[in-house]
């Protein structure tokens, strides 16, 4: 179980894993170079103390020099070597040459001291210390030249004092050990730390999935303040918010649901009672009227569908979604939707009309929707201009941006009630006997807010009806055109 619960810390995807890896392999870096660094000083320190012994060493056989019938002796018994030995690991070597050179005492092979070799700054003598190899074993020799002058002999006796290093490397591996037990000792510390800490800033956040995990699909109710740290706590704040926008998004589809719904029922339940009528009667003309009301209610229910959908697709962005737009010229957009609906403004007869800029003016927007706006605001305007009216369209430019208006001679619309003609199946009090589900001036105004710009319901000054104003950004330079 421990075994488990250790590798599924140190997998890839595991946080605690991660930061051991991160806070872990430096710490362990560190550690080997501190522990080098702590044998090098500690075998420097180890030498420079038993350098000192073998110094003092050579100064006792220096001072056991002395000349006896005109040639220079030296007197040491094994007493005073071992007076000055230190345990039972090394063993002591010495050689006395006289001031000739030649050997007076002690191991007569003892390696000689190498040119190149300086002499030592450590102590108020003429000393110098180097390594050697000695049968096969490693050695640290001190020589120490002693002045002679007496019974005529002058002079620099050399006296050579050398050990092994088993001592030096002991008490250096010793320091070594108590370095490296104490720093990885803290080391293993701070990692042990640093996973406890983890898992005690996790564990909110197990808590939190665990509550994410029981709830419902449709709970959209907001996550409680489970994340103590400030850090996380953000996290919290982030997902509420969320939370609330697609709360206030599933509401909105929902009961954009239910009033299409009831829009669609009304001319399909108009559809089957002109059928029956149909069905019922044997008079040709009857099936004739009845086939006539049925083209108009089909064309009604496809123009309701088709502002249903568009609707519906606009409702789905989300007010900070990225928007493709194009370079699209306003003039020519307005005055294209003012041919389209020719037909429908004489049938009625309503006088239409452009007015404004004559050459392009180019805007920031979709071409699609844009055109999809004149019309619904073309529409609008002559189903409620009443007849021998007038519907002009106007395209301007000022402080930097365009304006479309679009301007009749009908009823216009109470400022109490322009919100609500801006609202998506509201009818209004002065709609009449006109057909239709409340749509048109409700897709405009989600149009316009996907272009992040808004409508203006107005007074119309010139025509006295009501006046329908968009502004839109200009775009300096027309589009790109491809070559051929």
């Amino acid at each position: 179980m421990c075994w488990s619960v250790a590798m599924s810390w140190l997998r890839p995807e595991s946080l605690l894993g991660k930061l051991l890896l991160f806070l872990g392999l430096p710490l362990l870096l560190l550690w080997a170079f501190s522990a080098l660094n702590s044998y090098v000083s500690a075998l420097n320190a180890a030498t420079q103390a038993y350098d000192r012994t073998l110094l003092a060493s050579a100064r006792i056989v220096a001072e056991r020099l002395n000349v006896h019938h005109g040639e220079l002796q030296a007197e040491v018994p094994w007493a005073v070597l071992d007076s000055v030995e230190r345990n039972m690991n090394d063993r002591l070597y010495y050689k006395v040459q006289d001031t000739h050179g030649r050997v007076i005492s002690g191991y007569d092979d003892l390696p000689a001291m190498p040119r190149g070799v300086a002499r030592t700054e450590l102590y108020p003598a003429l000393a110098w210390f180097y390594h050697a190899t000695y049968q096969g074993q490693r050695l640290r020799v001190a020589r120490l030249l002693q002045p002679v002058n007496e019974d005529g002999i002058n002079g620099m006796a050399e006296i050579y004092v050398a050990e092994t290093l088993q001592s030096r490397h002991l008490l250096a591996r010793q320091l070594l050990i108590s370095s490296a037990l104490t720093q990885g000792g803290l080391v293993l510390l701070t990692l042990v730390l640093a996973g406890l800490l983890l898992r005690r800033v996790l564990k909110p956040m197990r808590k939190l999935s665990r509550l994410m995990v029981r709830r419902s699909p449709g709970e959209l109710t907001p996550l409680p303040d489970l994340l103590p740290w400030s850090e996380t706590r953000l996290l919290i704040v982030a997902f509420n918010r969320y939370i609330s926008r697609l709360r206030a998004l599933i509401a909105r589809q929902e009961r954009f649901s239910a009033d299409a719904s009831h829009q669609l029922k009304t001319p399909l339940t108009v559809l089957k009672t002109q059928a029956a009528v149909a069905l019922a009667s044997d008079d040709p003309a009857q099936w004739r009227e009845s086939l006539q009301a049925m083209s108009a209610t089909l064309d009604q229910t496809i123009t309701l569908t088709e502002r249903l959908l568009q609707l519906a697709t606009l409702r789905r962005a989300e007010p900070g979604e990225t928007r493709a737009l194009g370079v699209v010229d306003l003039v020519a957009t307005a005055r294209e939707s003012c041919f389209s609906r020719l037909p429908q403004a004489r049938s009625k007869p309503v006088d239409l009309g452009y007015e404004g800029e004559e050459g392009p003016v180019w805007v920031a927007a979709e071409p699609l929707l844009l055109a999809e706006l004149c019309a619904n605001l073309l529409d609008n305007a002559l189903k409620y201009t009443p007849a021998g009216g007038v519907v002009t369209v106007r395209v301007c430019v000022a402080a930097g941006e365009a304006m479309l208006d679009v301007e009749d001679s009908g009823p216009g619309i109470d400022a109490a009630q322009r919100d609500q003609a801006l609202t998506p199946f509201r009818r209004l009090d002065n709609a009449g006997m006109h057909p239709g589900a409340g749509l048109g001036l409700a897709l405009v105004n989600d149009i316009a807010r996907w272009h992040r710009t808004r409508v203006e319901l107005l007074n119309g000054d010139r025509l006295g009806g009501l006046l329908v104003r968009v502004r839109l950004p200009l775009h300096r330079s027309p589009p790109a055109q491809s070559g051929v």
